[in-house]
């Protein structure tokens, strides 16, 4: 249900409201008879993976993206001198785990921003060409701004080296039609509760199929003829924890509402919004923009600050007024430290497929009277 007293603009955070279908396909599953658990589970997760065009098989659901990314980075056999590549955009889900690594001497180099670009492609080819980089590990948007990253540049020259890449996919999945295998990436995550439109307690890593992982088996996973067998080359649900069922419900809901051809431009129909938004938002005072690039070249998203006043206490006093957005620090630490924002963080206008016209002239309205 959809509150008529606020207006709703943190949809790179969590979506809101869901889609009816979506919150009534997640609320059946408590009522459901655990005799239909098993095909719930098997048409749900079909579902899913067709939306991703790839093999259920080579789908693992998780409880979110952030567990999703645990195993895509964890689950490899690494060694002290092995090198990953990485960008200053990355989620602390994929920074966590990359500095866990570092305390056993595998070597994350940071690319610089190049060009027009935040990650430096002749800096990745000239460490590609060099070195022996094991993993590439990139997200496919920033979390604060919404900019694109050159993903599909940076896969392909990757691959020429033989080098695996991870996509986080949690700021883009949802928002078009993906063919995951088609984009190339090795291995693929994404979180259910943003641009999938499903509940929270639901994510997935992709496995491209040529991809061997390091996971260790639960007494479970073995047969008796596999009892010498310690480790099982695609992670499975012990290695994340049982899947939500209701979320896992209103996750396939939501990517049957996604793929109703009425939504196939939904991106376009945000990054409207988006534009409308960041063009008035500028006649402000003290408003400051970051990554103000062209809207097709980032997810529907603004970041600004105020100089001289808290992003934090800004987006409480919109709040207040009946506008949700971001206000803050929104995870990615060290992408403030790029953006120059690690002081006060910004405060994030993202848009959804839902929202409509007037709710961008009810955000200018709150934005008015709260920057003064």
């Amino acid at each position: 249900m959809s509150d008529p007293d606020i207006i709703y603009l943190n949809h790179a955070g969590t979506s809101w409201p869901s889609p009816e279908s979506v919150a009534l396909a997640a609320s059946a599953v408590m009522h459901l008879s655990p005799a239909s658990w098993p095909d719930l589970f098997e048409q749900s997760r079909r579902t899913v993976a067709e939306f991703f065009h790839v093999d259920p098989l080579r789908l693992l659901l998780t409880p979110s993206c952030t567990a999703a990314l645990n195993v895509a980075i964890m689950d490899h056999m690494w060694k002290p001198g092995d090198q990953i590549i990485t960008s200053h955009y990355e989620h602390h889900a994929v920074h966590r785990n990359l500095v866990k690594l570092q305390e056993h001497a595998v070597d994350v180099k940071t690319l610089p921003s190049g060009g027009d670009e935040l990650i430096d492609l002749d800096v990745l080819e000239s460490e590609l060409k060099s070195n022996d980089v094991r993993l590439l590990a990139i997200t496919a948007a920033c979390n604060v701004t919404g900019r694109l990253l050159p993903i599909a540049d940076a896969i392909d020259l990757a691959h020429r080296f033989g080098t695996l890449v991870l996509i986080d996919g949690a700021q883009i999945a949802g928002w078009w039609d993906m063919d995951v295998h088609t984009l190339g990436a090795d291995l693929f995550t994404f979180a259910g509760h943003k641009g999938l439109q499903s509940p929270w307690g639901i994510g997935g890593l992709i496995v491209a199929p040529h991809v061997t992982m390091n996971c260790p088996q639960a007494a479970c996973e073995r047969a008796d003829s596999e009892a010498d067998s310690h480790c099982a080359l695609m992670p499975g649900y012990c290695d994340v924890g049982s899947v939500n069922y209701g979320a896992l419900a209103g996750l396939a809901a939501g990517c049957r509402w996604l793929s109703d051809p009425e939504r196939q431009n939904r991106l376009e129909h945000a990054r409207g919004l988006a534009r409308e938004f960041r063009d008035a938002i500028r006649r402000l005072p003290r408003v400051v923009i970051h990554d103000d690039v062209a809207m097709e070249q980032k997810m529907p998203t603004v970041a600004m600050t105020v100089r001289g006043t808290s992003s934090v206490e800004i987006a409480k006093g919109l709040r207040q007024k009946g506008l949700i957005v971001s206000g803050g620090f929104q995870c990615p630490p060290q992408a403030h430290n790029a953006l120059g924002t690690d002081k006060a963080g910004v405060i994030r206008i993202s848009f959804g497929p839902l929202n409509a016209a007037d709710d961008v002239a009810g955000a200018l309205e709150a934005m008015a009277t709260v920057i003064r």
